[in-house]
């Protein structure tokens, strides 16, 4: 089998049709059928079957289909790591980040950076924590910054920033004077939360139980959402204290007597464990530490060390 055959099976399964896949890869159709077809009589078993007009994976197809695209994964970063070990400033490096953190925190690192740097190419991808935690675990991210990693990522932690979420909501809302009156208000108030997969939405959750309310809510997808739906007097909502600095000074926004907060949920720069680090994500993550804002860890101070 071949890489080429590998990749055309896994368009296939994507894309779910030959005609699809063929399309994508810009070939004929009877060639993405021929690599197909090759690659069950190499393995002796079924990946595909017939579906009415379409097609269907087989169990082995998807097994197939999951180990190899982990393979691919592995040999593609094989590639990008022996290609900057001579000369890291030149590679690139795959950053994933929640939106918070990627503006206040990492985007401000990469500037200096980037002078420092001007040849390494740097990918920064902006999603949920679900989202950023998937692309270290497939390996489409060399460095993650968001908060705490999932015990079962196999992740090294190797620096941590100040994260701070605090309630806001119209600055014409008055603090209720008792710790029994906020909770009571808060119960009858709008909450503005994040969609699920957010770790401010699993903070947010973690709040309405640990006061033991159940108040309304309304969903928004982003952070910039959120505070403009607080601005507008949608409700009130938990966010990071970085993300509304500037409306808080504006007069624009005012933070919300609130029983067990503020939160402090630290931001997390972490890279795959057991060293398994390339030569240009390595230099990247030594130059965001020198850079100030970030606090080694342990693993942080010996990546500094190296």
């Amino acid at each position: 089998m071949t890489l080429s055959q590998l990749r055309t099976f896994l368009a296939v399964v994507h894309y779910g049709s030959v005609r699809a896949a063929a399309e994508h890869l810009v070939v004929s159709q009877p060639a993405v059928s021929g690599a197909v077809a090759a690659l069950e009589r190499e393995l002796g078993v079924g990946l595909v079957a017939r579906k009415g007009r379409g097609l269907r994976v087989t169990a082995a197809g998807q097994s197939f289909a999951d180990a190899t695209k982990r393979g691919l994964d592995l040999i593609e970063r094989g590639v990008r790591v022996a290609t900057c070990v001579d000369d890291p400033a030149r590679g690139t490096v795959r950053i994933s980040a929640i939106g918070t953190a990627a503006e206040h925190v990492l985007l401000p690192l990469l500037a200096t950076f980037r002078r420092q740097q001007p040849d390494v190419a740097v990918n920064v991808h902006v999603g949920n924590r679900s989202a950023v935690w998937d692309a270290l675990r497939d390996l489409d991210a060399d460095l993650v910054l968001a908060g705490r990693p999932p015990p079962t990522l196999g992740a090294e932690i190797i620096a941590r920033a100040t994260n701070t979420l605090v309630v806001v909501g119209q600055v014409e809302r008055q603090s209720p004077r008792s710790r029994r009156s906020a909770t009571a208000s808060l119960a009858d108030t709008t909450w503005l939360l994040r969609e699920e997969g957010s770790g401010t939405r699993d903070a947010t959750d973690d709040l309405l139980a640990e006061l033991d309310i159940d108040p309304p809510r309304m969903v928004l997808g982003s952070n910039g959402a959120v505070e403009a739906a607080v601005v507008a007097g949608f409700g009130v909502a938990l966010i990071s204290l970085d993300a509304i600095v500037a409306p808080l000074t504006a007069g624009a926004l005012a933070r919300v007597e609130c029983p067990h907060t503020p939160i402090d949920r630290p931001w997390h720069l972490v890279a795959p464990a057991g060293g398994a680090i390339s030569p240009t994500a390595a230099l990247t993550a030594r130059a965001l530490l020198q850079a100030g804002g970030l606090q080694p860890t342990a693993a942080g101070r010996r990546l500094l060390a190296n």
